[in-house]
């Protein structure tokens, strides 16, 4: 058992970066295009970019669940809102990556502001925590986030986002710092039911990625993905479906050293009456 705790620990350590920054809770969505998402628009812009919720008109929540190499205690589970209001856009995300032994946690509210004509932007702080297991310190810090969106045409987006521009630490004795991360992308529509989308990645503890991806209706509510990654390599797969005011959308990919990862998500939008 103690084998079993140690490695999964260590596991999840090699993986910490990654789920501080809450890379990994973007959707099911996303995670099936390679996961860009830096200049598309869902409820999981959250996370993604959320200068990209001025486009949101209702109020939609969303789950999501990501399970990382068939391990339970590296799953990933994440919460989104997005209310838009008169004064701008208002978001909320929370995520949970680990176990009982070791878990990381992120609370997040975002707000996002159209200030031009096709320019919006965006500010969020984060509550972030460590938990380890007994014997060893637990951690906190807030950070922060910024994004930029712009829809330059009916059919051609940008978007840009930072995460952690404060470079805020984490309440250990050594002050670890948790990354920044600066994230540039571009997503086209040659058509209403294709959709190409891709994000150039700088993180500070690592070299640039790439991540791209397309999405293509194949019916009215039924959509396909494909993606591919770098640093690590991916290749991603996903689908999507849409009932009514419901979502449905799952993803999965293959690292080629650890194995498989699957995603699921759902979402429910309240239509204005």
């Amino acid at each position: 058992m103690k084998a079993n705790i140690t490695l999964i620990l260590f596991f999840a350590s090699a993986m910490s970066v990654n789920a501080q920054n809450n890379t990994y809770a973007n959707g099911a969505r996303s995670a099936g295009m390679g996961n860009a998402g830096a200049a598309t628009a869902d409820v999981w812009s959250t996370v993604n970019n959320q200068a990209a919720l001025t486009l949101f008109k209702d109020i939609e929540i969303a789950a999501f669940y990501k399970n990382n190499f068939g391990i339970s205690e590296l799953s990933l589970s994440a919460l989104s809102v997005v209310v838009p209001t008169k004064i701008g856009t208002l978001g909320g995300s929370v995520a949970h990556f680990g176990f009982s032994e070791y878990n990381e946690n992120k609370v997040s509210i975002a707000y996002a502001k159209r200030l031009w004509k096709m320019f919006s932007l965006s500010a969020q702080i984060n509550y972030n925590t460590v938990n380890f297991t007994s014997g060893y310190q637990n951690a906190t810090a807030v950070s922060g986030e910024v994004g930029l969106f712009a829809d330059v045409s009916d059919n051609f987006y940008v978007g840009a986002h930072v995460f952690n521009p404060t470079q805020s630490s984490l309440s250990l004795e050594n002050k670890e710092q948790i990354p920044v991360r600066y994230k540039i992308g571009a997503a086209y529509k040659p058509v209403s039911a294709l959709l190409f989308c891709a994000d150039l990645i700088y993180d500070s503890r690592s070299d640039i990625s790439f991540c791209g991806g397309t999405e293509y209706y194949i019916l009215s509510q039924l959509c396909l993905r494909a993606g591919i990654s770098t640093n690590p390599e991916l290749f991603t797969l996903g689908a999507g479906y849409h009932y009514k005011q419901i979502s449905f959308d799952v993803a999965y990919s293959y690292h080629n050293v650890l194995g498989n990862i699957s995603c699921i998500g759902i979402s429910y939008k309240f239509n204005k009456k």
